[in-house]
């Protein structure tokens, strides 16, 4: 199982790497469209829905990152305000959803694909390619989040849960707040 969980952390870590590249791509790309417009150059064919996709791409891929490292959207008040035990069973039912979740969302999608794949699916826009080429992100996401939801739950046998509030936004200090 070890073994199983470490190689979905090199996962995990690989998937974000490729979000903040795919971010940077696009950063990139709308940079060179502005200079190409005010030199008085023609757009860059598809760069539009290059761009759709790689906010596709970059969202799901960050997702099992930000589950690993507790950075993703977290509402704590009820968990500052309950003891140790209950804290410790909400955390396992969150954990639990989110594997349901995956489960569910990966087997559709994944049916979703197969359909795609064998009726040759094509997307007709500026660029013309199969469906599948966007289908398997989010099997694959799923499976990497379901199985680190799996891995922080089984860390949590062995790890106190946190019932502090989180720590107030960055750059902003408590008493600056309203």
């Amino acid at each position: 199982m070890q073994m199983i969980f470490r190689l979905n952390g090199w996962l995990v870590r690989l998937l974000c790497i490729l979000a903040v590249a795919s971010i940077a791509a696009m950063t990139l790309g709308i940079s060179a469209e502005v200079i190409l417009r005010i030199f008085g150059f023609p757009s860059i064919v598809g760069l539009i829905e290059l761009t759709e996709y790689g906010l596709f791409i970059s969202t799901f891929f960050a997702a099992p990152h930000l589950l690993r490292t507790n950075e993703h959207i977290r509402v704590d008040i009820l968990m500052s305000r309950v003891d140790q035990a209950t804290a410790r069973a909400l955390e396992y039912f969150a954990l639990a959803c989110i594997i349901l979740i995956c489960v569910i969302t990966g087997v559709v999608s994944t049916m979703i694909m197969i359909g795609n794949i064998q009726s040759a699916t094509l997307i007709f826009k500026d660029l013309i390619f199969p469906q599948w080429w966007l289908d398997w992100i989010i099997p694959l996401t799923c499976l990497v989040m379901g199985v680190q939801a799996l891995e922080l739950m089984v860390m949590l046998k062995s790890h106190r849960v946190s019932t502090e509030a989180s720590e107030h936004v960055p750059g902003l200090r408590a008493e600056e707040l309203p």
